[in-house]
């Protein structure tokens, strides 16, 4: 009997494998969508403070089409705990906590830059020179509040999906999926390390969309659990 074959899965969390699998796809597909809009509106990352007060609506509509693929990976998570946790339970269920913590801290970094708009709406409905600099000021403290949190969000974002990488190395997912799962975590690091010690843009990209690619693959995967 091959490895991948030793480990069974619950089958009566079917629709918890169904409900993970279709949000697990859908996180992945929507980082793509993000990427593809910062890429062709030429959008600088992080966003600068004057071109979100000038022009909010890219900014919001970006970060409200991230945090719906954020809100995703807590069933995403779950699933992914049920369909591991016959390999290894207390891994499995650390990776889905780390994975429990993004979705909070990318959520209050994401509204951070939605709540922009209404400041916007101050900033262009005033001529006066000091109230446009105090709005000014307070749209570069939320963005850089919500880099703090979203580079939070990545640490654990990594350090669940290293974990559920590790999981996937034996069992019904196999060990090259695994190991895709792993480096993309690995990878993905790049982000908020580079906060620190410079790093090439290349390899928190890769991490990226390797993520995503995994996300993606893993969806259906866990779908076809069901």
């Amino acid at each position: 009997m091959s490895e991948k074959n030793e480990y069974k899965v619950d089958p009566s969390w079917s629709g918890m494998y169904k409900a993970g699998g279709i949000s697990l796809f859908a996180a992945g597909v929507i980082v793509f969508i993000f990427l593809f809009f910062v890429i062709s509106l030429k959008q600088t990352m992080p966003m600068p403070a004057l071109d979100v007060l000038q022009n909010p609506g890219p900014s919001t509509g970006l970060f409200l089409l991230t945090a719906l693929g954020e809100l995703l990976l807590l069933p995403a998570g779950l699933g992914l705990y049920l369909s591991l946790k016959e390999i290894d339970k207390n891994r499995a269920l650390l990776a889905a906590a780390f994975w429990a913590l993004v979705t909070p801290m990318f959520l209050v970094s994401r509204g951070l830059i939605i709540s922009l708009y209404e400041i916007s709406a101050g900033y262009l409905g005033t001529a006066d020179e000091v109230m446009q600099s105090a709005y000014l000021a307070s749209a570069e403290l939320s963005i850089e509040t919500q880099s703090i949190y979203a580079y939070m969000g990545l640490i654990c974002l990594s350090a669940g999906s290293i974990i559920f990488g590790l999981v996937m190395l034996k069992g019904i997912y196999g060990r090259v999926f695994g190991y895709l799962v792993i480096v993309a975590g690995i990878l993905t690091l790049g982000t908020p390390i580079g906060v620190i010690i410079e790093i090439p843009f290349i390899v928190s990209f890769t991490g990226v969309v390797l993520g995503a690619a995994w996300q993606i693959i893993g969806g259906i995967k866990l779908y076809k659990l069901s």
